[in-house]
């Protein structure tokens, strides 16, 4: 996350938070500890507890929203609202990393798979890491300022019961910077979702014919089990003050059928190599900027260029604020690349058509070039991101 990413607040009493006492910076209310070296900071007001309505979609089975159709609805050309020279801060204090290690060119360094095996980071290699299964990709890494890496990916490539075929789940966590023990709630949330999906699948309501697609399973549902594993998961490593904290963005796919659930603003984008045009954002940023363009409170431009634009209005975390994930479900009416990233790259390639065009042959390959996109581009924080193929089934028409 960006230095700018925290625990957002309304205003305290006097409109701010504490002031860090070691290295002067300014928190916002409710923030524990100071973003630009790490101290504790005195306690001020955060957030209110309200409960947000929830966005549950229909089940899979009905197709809700076909993918490809054109821009999101209040987006003129399908793009999430940032400024063109919108770029992010290097957090203050975070140091930089060694030189060997700036200079190594992804794959140098880090864990790679090309196999059905489930995939997520190793412990041993956070500073970069890389996973395939058919059809897909993940990687992750440090970027070129950052100390530690915070993110996390899980990828992988299950069966469905019957002659349904195969699911592949894909979910990347972006730990918050400035609640300690972070990069563990990143990793435990991608591994317990993984968890859900296996369980899921290997119970599937085989009777239930609405099902029949998708093996037994309603995707819709299981999207939201996933994100109530990754939530149950953070929850559990809270400790007295301390709250780790990540956004949450995953996605499920079976041949053209895509759900994406999330929370914060780790995105989710449809990508049409051969239109690149037609590529939009799937979901919507849990921000302050996303949320005061959207009551009308400021225009995108103003909005994106306030210092609070990167503020999270939701994360997963024991102190979260309540509700379910927001999932939404597609039936893509094209061949195209589902993409799910931190902000580590859609800050640097915010648009949809840029990212179309560095689709590649191979996931694997497309999930480098974005990767390099991001670091050529200055890569000021973790960089994490998976990479889905569609394809659409060839069935025999009654």
């Amino acid at each position: 996350m960006t230095a700018a990413d925290q625990h957002p607040s309304t205003a305290a009493e006097n409109g701010r938070g504490a002031v860090c006492g070691v290295c002067g910076e300014a928190g916002e209310p409710g923030d524990r500890f100071c973003e630009g070296c790490g101290s504790a900071l005195p306690e001020t007001a955060g957030p209110p507890t309200e409960r947000r309505p929830g966005t549950r979609a229909r089940p899979v089975t009905a197709r809700v929203g076909s993918v490809g159709g054109g821009p999101e609805p209040g987006d003129d050309d399908g793009r999430s609202p940032t400024t063109a020279d919108e770029t992010p801060d290097a957090a203050c204090g975070e140091g930089t990393i060694a030189d060997a290690a700036a200079e190594r060119a992804p794959g140098d360094d880090g864990a790679s798979g090309d196999d059905l095996a489930d995939g997520t980071v190793p412990e041993h290699a956070r500073e970069h890491a890389e996973h395939a299964v058919p059809g897909a990709a993940a990687i992750t890494d440090l970027g070129r300022v950052r100390a530690a890496n915070e993110d996390a990916y899980g990828l992988a490539r299950l069966p469905l019961a019957g002659d349904a075929g195969e699911l592949v789940v894909g979910v990347v966590c972006d730990g918050v910077a400035s609640v300690p023990g972070s990069e563990r709630a990143s990793l435990a949330a991608c591994a317990a979702v993984l968890d859900a999906a296996h369980d899921a699948l290997a119970h599937p309501d085989v009777d239930d014919p609405d099902l029949s697609g998708t093996g037994g399973v309603d995707l819709t549902e299981l999207a939201h089990v996933c994100a109530d594993a990754a939530t149950d998961a953070v929850t559990a490593l809270a400790a007295g003050r301390d709250a780790p904290a990540c956004t949450y963005v995953s996605a499920l796919v079976v041949d053209e059928i895509l759900v994406i659930s999330w929370i914060g603003d780790s995105r989710a984008y449809w990508l049409v190599p051969d239109d690149p045009e037609e590529s939009v954002v799937l979901t919507t940023d849990d921000s302050w900027a996303a949320e005061a363009v959207a009551i009308g409170l400021l225009d995108a431009e103003a909005a994106y260029a306030d210092p609070r634009a990167h503020a999270i209005t939701r994360w997963v975390a024991a102190d979260g604020p309540p509700g379910p994930a927001h999932v939404v479900a597609h039936a893509a009416d094209r061949p195209g690349v589902v993409l799910i990233c931190s902000d580590g790259l859609w800050n640097h390639v915010p648009v949809p058509a840029d990212l179309a065009r560095l689709v590649a042959d191979r996931p694997a390959d497309t999930a480098t070039a974005m990767l390099h996109a991001a670091l050529d581009d200055g890569g000021t924080d973790n960089t994490t991101l998976v990479v889905v193929d569609v394809t659409l089934p060839e069935r025999e028409t009654p």
